[in-house]
């Protein structure tokens, strides 16, 4: 049931959702209104087969069982999305899953990012305000 992708194809991937995201940011950066519904179709269920609402109504246990289903180097695109729509939106909910995400990532990949700090710090920003 699980999204797959050969090596190839992931890097594919992986470079399509760095655009996508990158739209996001710039978007976010300019205090530029995002449409909900172009986050949805454009980014959640283009990149990971499901609608904002699934991601939004999942418990963590639910969201660690969907991403046991992705690629290692898909969880931290979907933590990116996460916070930036949780940013955008101003939903608490979606930064605590996203928050959630990035620190599952450091521990099922073994690795550490100062980025990766840097957004689990304007996530909690983001929660205060």
């Amino acid at each position: 049931m699980g999204i797959r992708y050969e090596k190839d194809t992931i890097l594919n991937w992986i470079n399509e959702m760095g655009k996508f995201l990158r739209l996001i940011v710039e978007k976010y950066d300019a205090f530029e209104k995002v449409d909900e519904q172009q986050l949805d179709q454009d980014g959640y269920v283009s990149f990971f087969g499901r609608p904002r609402q699934y991601f939004s109504d999942l418990s963590d246990d639910g969201l660690k069982d969907f991403v046991s289903t992705l690629q290692v180097e898909q969880i931290r695109p979907l933590a990116q999305l996460m916070m930036y729509d949780g940013l955008l939106m101003r939903d608490k909910s979606l930064l605590q899953k996203a928050k959630f995400l990035f620190n599952h990532h450091m521990q099922v990949s073994g690795s550490f990012s100062f980025e990766d700090y840097a957004y689990l710090d304007k996530i909690e920003k983001g929660m205060i305000a």
